[in-house]
């Protein structure tokens, strides 16, 4: 996905990560400004959906989460949001973590929420409580 050319323009231009708010209502209010459905099924059992993240430090990040449902909904992939000019972009947290303004630590592990109930996810029991 991301090659050593992408990561190279990043680190060059380091992209504005959107989150670590306080309220969880900017974070939702971030996803709703994106027109992507809350749920959207990818095929092969994925399905990508809108997300909150909630830090160690009890901060607040939107996120796209790709849920793999033929293994009861365990994720397979998170995407935090950068701000690009007039558009949004999603950014692996594998790398995004190198481009926050704050200690990995801070931030992982996290808990997280979709926006919407996703059947065949098994992982979120208590939602839309935090898992």
């Amino acid at each position: 996905m991301f090659n050593d050319h992408i990561l190279k323009q990043l680190q060059e231009n380091p992209p504005k990560l959107i989150g670590g708010y306080k309220n969880q209502g900017w974070a939702v209010r971030v996803l709703n400004k994106i027109d992507n459905d809350d749920v959207e099924e990818e095929g092969n059992g994925l399905v990508n959906a809108k997300a909150i993240l909630l830090g160690q430090d009890g901060s607040y990040y939107p996120a796209f989460i790709t849920l793999d449902l033929r293994n009861g909904g365990h994720v397979v992939g998170i995407y935090l949001i950068s701000e690009n000019e007039q558009r949004f972009d999603l950014i692996p947290i594998e790398i995004a973590v190198k481009f926050l303004n704050k200690e990995e630590s801070e931030l992982l592990p996290f808990r997280y929420r979709t926006l919407a109930k996703i059947d065949g996810d098994k992982q979120q029991v208590n939602w839309p409580e935090f898992t």
